[in-house]
C-alpha cells in the first residue's frame, strides 16, 4: 500500500471517528434534554429500607459529596452541561464541606443504625440550601463487617429575587442569599411598595443562621416593617425580633428548645383618621424546652423501638405597653388585652417517614410522615384578668393503606376551668386523605381532600369561630362572619406537566371548598350556614431556585357577604413547598395560630 494512500486513509478514519463522537455526544446531550425524570420513588418505600442490609456494621469513614448543577442526587452518573447549569455553577457558593458534616448526627467510628441513617438522610433534605441529599452505603473490600457512607448533596441556587403584586397598587419584594459563603447562613432583604403608604416603601432585613456553632440550634435576628413578625393587632406593625430554636431532629434527639423575644408597635403608614387608628406597643416572651425519652433498643434488634415519650414546658407573655384609645379598645378588647400562659405537656409518639415525590414539591424528595401522637396538656392561662386553668388533649394517626393513599385522622379537646363551670370548650375531629400519584402519559396527578368538625362550647373569652382561609374557604376572608359550629370539606386536583417556562415548572389546580358555621342555637345544616368557594389556580416554581412557589389564582365564592367581592384574581407567594415533618413541637393552646 503506497505512504500516501495509507495516510489518507487515517485521515478520513479520525474523520470518521471524530464525527461519530461528535454524534454522539449530541445524542447524549439532546437525550439529557429530553430525558424524562428518575422514576418516582413509589410511596410504599420507607426511608429505612436501603440501609437495613447493612444494619450493625461499623462505619469506617464518611465521604462528602457536593455536587453541581448539572447533575442529580438519584444518578450522579448523569449530566446534562448547559449554559444555565455552568452559569449557575460559577455564579453559586457550593455548601462547605464542613458545614455538610456540622449537620450530620451518623458517626465514623459507630455500628450503623439504619433509622438514624434514614433521619439523617431527611434532616438534610429539609435545610433550605439544599436541594436533596441521598446517603449511599458502599461495602468495604475484605471488611464484610464494615462500611463507608458517602453523603451525597446538591444546592438549590441560593440567590434570588421576586417581585409579587398584592392588589392594585401594592407589590411586595424580595432579595436573599440563602447560604452566604457555602456556609449555611441566609440574609434577607425584602418589602412593600404600595403608593397608598406614607412612606411608599416599606423595609425588612432578616439574617438566619442554621445549626449555630454545631448545636443543631437555628438563630434568626429580624427587622421589619411590614407586618411580617408576630402580629397581635389589626394594624400595619414594626418589629425586632431574635428566635432561637433546636428542633428534635431525629426521635432519638435528647433536648428540644426554642426561645423568641419581639418588640411591636403600630405604625400609621396608610394616614388613618386617630380616631380609626389603633396606636398601640407590645413585647413577645416565649420560652419553651422539651426533653425527649423512650425505651432503649437491644444490640441485637434490627428493628428499633421507635415508640418515643416527650414532656415539655413552656411560658408565653404577650404584655400591652400601649393600648388603643378606649373607643377602639373597647370593640376588640381580648386582641389587645395581653396574655400570660404557662403550660405543660406529655407526648407519647411514634413517627417513621415513606420517601417519595410530587407532594408540595415538583419533583425533588419529599419525605411523608407516619405513626401517631397523643398529647396531653394543662396549666393556666391569665387573659383580659382572669387567670384560668386550662386541659386538652389531641390524637392524630398517619398510614399508608394498601392501595397506597396516605391517611390522617385526628381528634382533639381542650377547656378552660370557669368559677363555676367549664369554658370556652373547643372540640375538633379531622381527616385528610392525599391520593398515591398516578400518572398518564407525561402527566402527575395527585388529590388531596380534607374534612373537618369543630364545636366551640360554652363560649365566654375566646374569638368564635370564623371561616376564614384555611378555616374554611381559601381566598375568603370576611371579619364579621363568625359561630361556634363549624363544618369544612375541601378537595384540590394538582396536574404536574412536562411544560416549562424559563426553567420553572408549571401545575395547574382545580379546588372546591365548602364550609357550613352556625350558631349553638341553631342546626348547622341550614342553607343560610352554607358557603362554597370554587377557584383554579396556575402553579410555577424552579426546584433548582432559592424562589419561593407562586401561584396565580381565581376565586369565585356564590355567596358572600358585605365586603368580600364574589370573584376575585389574587397572586400568592410563599406556598409552604415541603411537608411538615416535625416531630413535636412547643407545648400550646387549642386557640393557638
Amino acid at each position: 500500500m503506497a505512504a500516501g494512500t495509507w495516510a489518507q486513509e487515517q485521515k478520513d478514519s479520525t474523520r470518521l471517528i471524530d464525527k461519530v463522537k461528535q454524534k454522539k455526544a449530541t445524542q447524549r446531550l439532546m437525550g439529557a434534554m429530553r430525558r424524562t425524570p428518575p422514576p418516582d420513588d413509589p410511596v410504599e418505600t420507607k426511608s429505612e429500607d436501603p440501609f437495613l442490609p447493612y444494619q450493625g456494621k461499623i462505619i469506617r469513614k464518611i465521604s462528602v459529596n457536593r455536587i453541581g448543577f448539572e447533575r442529580s442526587v438519584i444518578d450522579t452518573a448523569k449530566r446534562l452541561r448547559t449554559f444555565v447549569t455552568k452559569a449557575a455553577n460559577r455564579l453559586h457558593n457550593d455548601t462547605k464541606e464542613w458545614v455538610v458534616r456540622n449537620n450530620l448526627f451518623v458517626k465514623e467510628g459507630k455500628p450503623l443504625n439504619a433509622y438514624r441513617v434514614a433521619d439523617n438522610e431527611r434532616y438534610l433534605r429539609d435545610l433550605n440550601f439544599i436541594l436533596d441529599s441521598r446517603i449511599y452505603v458502599r461495602p468495604v473490600p475484605g471488611s464484610p463487617d464494615s462500611v463507608d457512607l458517602e453523603v451525597v448533596t446538591r444546592d438549590v441556587f441560593s440567590l434570588g429575587a421576586s417581585v409579587t403584586p398584592r392588589g392594585p397598587t401594592e407589590y411586595r419584594f424580595r432579595i436573599q442569599e440563602a447560604n452566604v459563603a457555602g456556609m449555611g447562613q441566609q440574609l434577607r432583604y425584602a418589602g412593600v411598595i404600595d403608593s397608598e403608604r406614607a412612606p411608599n416603601v416599606g423595609h425588612e432585613v432578616l439574617y438566619r443562621k442554621i445549626n449555630l456553632f454545631g448545636s443543631f440550634v437555628d438563630a434568626t435576628l429580624g427587622y421589619t416593617q411590614v407586618d411580617n413578625g408576630f402580629s397581635a393587632g389589626n394594624e400595619n406593625e414594626y418589629a425586632r425580633f431574635i428566635r432561637l430554636s433546636r428542633p428534635l431532629f431525629h426521635p432519638f434527639t435528647r433536648w428540644a428548645a426554642g426561645v423568641e423575644i419581639s418588640e411591636n408597635h403600630s405604625v400609621n403608614v396608610f394616614s388613618k383618621p386617630d380616631s380609626a387608628f389603633a396606636r398601640y406597643a407590645y413585647t413577645i416572651h416565649d420560652y419553651w424546652a422539651g426533653y425527649s425519652f423512650g425505651f432503649r433498643t437491644l444490640p441485637t434488634d434490627l428493628k428499633e423501638n421507635r415508640n418515643r415519650k416527650f414532656i415539655a414546658f413552656r411560658f408565653f407573655e404577650e404584655a400591652f405597653s400601649a393600648q388603643p384609645a378606649p373607643e377602639l379598645l373597647n370593640r376588640d378588647r381580648l386582641l389587645y388585652a395581653g396574655r400570660v400562659t404557662a403550660l405543660g405537656q406529655l407526648t407519647f409518639f411514634k413517627q417513621d417517614f415513606f420517601r417519595t415525590r410530587y407532594v408540595l414539591g415538583f419533583g425533588r424528595t419529599e419525605d411523608l410522615p407516619y405513626g401517631y401522637r397523643a398529647s396531653f396538656t394543662a396549666g393556666w392561662e391569665e387573659e383580659l384578668g382572669r387567670r384560668r386553668p386550662y386541659a386538652g388533649t389531641d390524637v392524630a394517626y398517619s398510614f399508608i393503606n394498601a392501595k397506597g393513599h396516605y391517611l390522617t385522622v385526628g381528634a382533639s379537646y381542650a377547656t378552660y376551668a370557669g368559677e363555676q363551670t367549664n369554658e370556652d370548650g373547643l372540640l375538633s375531629l379531622t381527616a385528610s386523605r392525599l391520593s398515591r400519584l398516578w400518572e398518564r402519559g407525561r402527566y402527575k396527578f395527585r388529590h388531596q381532600g380534607n374534612i373537618g368538625f369543630t364545636r366551640q362550647i360554652n363560649q365566654r373569652v375566646k374569638r368564635p369561630l370564623d371561616v376564614r382561609e384555611e378555616n374554611g374557604l381559601i381566598g375568603f376572608r370576611p371579619d364579621s362572619l363568625v359561630g361556634n359550629k363549624r363544618f369544612f370539606w375541601r378537595n384540590e386536583l394538582v396536574v404536574y406537566t412536562p411544560w416549562r417556562v424559563l426553567g420553572f415548572h408549571l401545575a395547574p389546580v382545580a379546588r372546591v371548598d365548602v364550609a357550613l358555621l352556625g350558631k349553638p342555637s341553631t342546626p348547622l345544616l341550614l342553607r343560610e350556614h352554607f358557603f362554597p368557594g370554587f377557584s383554579v389556580a396556575l402553579r410555577a416554581r424552579n426546584e433548582n431556585l432559592i424562589f419561593e412557589t407562586v401561584e396565580l389564582r381565581v376565586y369565585h365564592f356564590p355567596k358572600t357577604v358585605p365586603g368580600v367581592n364574589p370573584v376575585r384574581i389574587e397572586v400568592r407567594s410563599n406556598i409552604r413547598i415541603k411537608f411538615p415533618t416535625s416531630l413535636v413541637s412547643a407545648p400550646a393552646t387549642a386557640y393557638d395560630p
